[in-house]
């Protein structure tokens, strides 16, 4: 027979987003788990093992593989839907060196692969960490290899069919949606949200991606799918996936501050809050942040490198552990 089983697991920063659901393993010696349901979180990762030495069948709960702090370092915690106050928003767009962070140019693939490999948790960058890859065009002495290996190995970016991943080519607002889109779990079965993505490959991942509230069209009812993403919409879908919404009276006086990104634009505080390290407070309306201090940024070149030593040597703790 079916024996349904139903067991409450309460996430959180106490028990480092992880939980486990243990019972005897005599009670279902001749049984198999059929099914598990999380609620509340994204694309939870659930694992089952028996232990027949302790006699105990265990189901262990963790989070979904992008962190709320854009970062890891805080042990994975789910996207979206934090309240309260919170301690890892960190930077993950750095400007250019002639001082300015070009909000209007189109962003590249492979600085794409780079942003959403700095979402990854730590655990979950330890877990799908990759040096290698199947992409003709991405050699191991790419600057953004690593970036590129593990993001393809963790199923959230794809090459062409031809081989190559085209990491300096400009991504268009499908291809950004289709990456976003795959931190999700949740399936689109309505009417499409946009007039011109009929029939378009990524007509899935973009109904997907708007349905989380991720991204947005524009005012005669059209997404524009093979358009260019600028930087200043790429960092506004990552700020919305991540839940971090800075309002203009909540940003501080000693933050960087960009020539090119000014008072007034649309992007504004998109920008500021995508180049900033800070701490914040939620507001009381649940979404947007004041912020309380300015933080040191992390170093992601030396961080990658650990990252890179500690997975070489094969180690099997997190590789940074974060503040």
């Amino acid at each position: 027979g079916i024996v349904i089983i139903s067991k409450t697991l309460i996430l959180n920063e106490e028990n480092n987003w992880q939980e486990e659901f243990i019972m005897p393993y005599r009670a279902i010696e001749d049984s198999e788990v059929v099914e598990t349901q999380v609620d509340g979180y994204k694309d939870p990762k659930i694992t089952s093992t028996v232990d027949k030495e302790s006699e105990k069948f265990i189901i262990t709960v963790r989070n979904s593989i992008v962190s709320n702090s854009s970062s890891g370092g805080n042990g994975g915690k789910p996207t979206g839907g934090s309240t309260g106050t919170e301690t890892n928003h960190y930077a993950y767009i750095i400007g250019y060196p002639e001082g300015d962070v070009r909000p209007q140019n189109d962003i590249s693939r492979d600085e794409v692969a780079t942003i959403f490999f700095r979402m990854l948790t730590d655990d979950s960058r330890n877990e799908f960490w990759m040096i290698t890859n199947p992409y003709t065009d991405v050699p191991a002495d790419m600057w953004s290899n690593n970036a590129i290996s593990t993001m393809s190995n963790a199923k959230i970016l794809t090459g062409d069919p031809d081989g190559k991943f085209r990491p300096a080519d400009s991504i268009t607002r499908g291809e950004f949606a289709a990456i976003a889109a795959r931190f999700s779990s949740k399936e689109y079965n309505g009417e499409n949200m946009f007039t011109d993505i009929i029939g378009h490959w990524s007509e899935e991942y973009i109904n997907r991606a708007a349905q989380e509230g991720w991204i947005s069209g524009y005012p005669d009812g059209s997404f524009k799918p093979d358009q260019y993403i600028t930087r200043a919409e790429a960092m506004t879908l990552v700020n919305n996936i991540l839940n971090r919404h800075a309002k203009e009276s909540g940003l501080l006086n000693d933050m960087l501050k960009w020539p090119d990104n000014v008072p007034g634009e649309w992007y504004y505080t998109a920008v500021q809050e995508a180049t900033n390290s800070h701490y914040y407070d939620r507001d009381s309306d649940g979404y947007n942040e004041t912020w309380t201090e300015i933080r040191e940024p992390r170093d992601w070149v030396q961080l990658e490198k650990t990252w890179s030593d500690a997975n070489s040597a094969g180690s099997e703790d997190s590789v940074y552990s974060g503040e």
